[in-house]
């Protein structure tokens, strides 16, 4: 697998392996790689597969190109990307909406999250303290936006009425990746080392674990508009289902991927899965049909995220 220099960007050198403070016994260095993030192999791109053209939805699918340092969006008629007007992106990664429609990318090889306004208003970066290869982001009907700052083992919330960047209370993470919002506030974030996703309540009465089966590296979550979390389990090769109110847990029936990162749930409940190593968007419908979009020149597809859909309101989430 060919990897890309460090300092093919001007950046500075991957934090060392040590870093990761337990050993990583699973043989997966592929995705080891992908957690030093300056130096995640981009896998070569050609590779014919099978698209998908038919229409499933309106809304376009942003996704983090982060082999080729840009954000690409998918039209809902099945053409191919468009690149969105960003600049200066160095391994873009986690990508989150908020209600107004703004876009929020993680810079991540630049140490910064990055925010594009709506209908060509503008870039800017997002005033933040101190973070270490940013991940996953998500963003509160409030507009505060939730980083996770993997390389300082924490999460960060930047308020949106501006009075300065906070800390998540969270024990024990170490490099977390993604994250998912509940409506109600409660904060899901994978725990990439210690092969778990947690809980965050917003009423403050603690972390919890989330009781899964066999999670191996958790890299992308999403949440359904009905409640069920989905959990890249990258280290399986395989997406997860819990369902909401029971927990239980199921297999997503997509086949042959290849360390599955970013997740998004549309409203009709049709999953897209960021094919990293296969340099590919898989679509996974609600009956479980299987298809590619057009995903012509990714290199290795990190982050996904669909923009607010306000046609419709979406039905309660049940309590998990």
């Amino acid at each position: 697998m060919e990897r890309v220099p460090a300092d093919s960007h001007g950046q500075e050198p991957p934090a060392p392996a040590r870093r990761i403070r337990r050993p990583l016994n699973r043989g997966l260095a592929a995705v080891t790689g992908l957690l030093l993030l300056c130096v995640l192999p981009a896998r070569a791109v050609g590779v014919t597969q099978p698209h998908d053209a038919r229409p499933h939805t309106s809304l376009p699918l942003y996704v983090s190109d982060y082999g080729n340092d840009r954000v690409v969006t998918l039209p809902p008629d099945g053409g191919g990307p468009s690149t969105l007007p960003l600049d200066g992106l160095v391994r873009p990664t986690g990508l989150a909406f908020d209600r107004t429609g703004s876009l929020y990318v993680s810079d991540t090889g630049n140490n910064r999250v990055v925010r594009l306004l709506p209908d060509g208003g503008g870039q800017s970066t997002v005033p933040t303290d101190g973070l270490s290869r940013p991940l996953g982001l998500a963003v509160d009907p409030a507009g505060d936006l939730y980083i996770a700052d993997s390389f300082n083992d924490r999460v960060v919330k930047v308020p949106a009425d501006g009075t300065g960047q906070t800390t998540v209370p969270t024990t024990g993470l170490l490099h977390p990746w993604g994250l998912a919002l509940e409506p109600d506030g409660d904060l899901y974030i994978s725990d990439f080392v210690n092969d778990r996703v947690v809980k965050v309540p917003a009423d403050g009465t603690g972390q919890t674990t989330v009781p899964t089966t066999g999670l191996s590296q958790p890299t992308g979550l999403a949440l359904s508009a009905t409640g069920d979390l989905y959990v890249s389990d990258s280290g399986n090769n395989r997406v997860v289902k819990l369902a909401a109110g029971t927990g239980a847990q199921t297999t997503v029936p997509a086949t042959g991927l290849s360390s599955p990162l970013g997740l998004a749930v549309d409203r009709r409940g049709t999953l897209y899965v960021a094919d990293a190593f296969n340099n590919r968007v898989l679509r996974v419908r609600p009956n479980g049909t299987q298809s590619t979009l057009n995903s012509t020149g990714l290199n290795t597809p990190t982050g996904l995220a669909l923009p607010p859909d306000t046609r419709t309101t979406p039905p309660a989430a049940p309590a998990r």
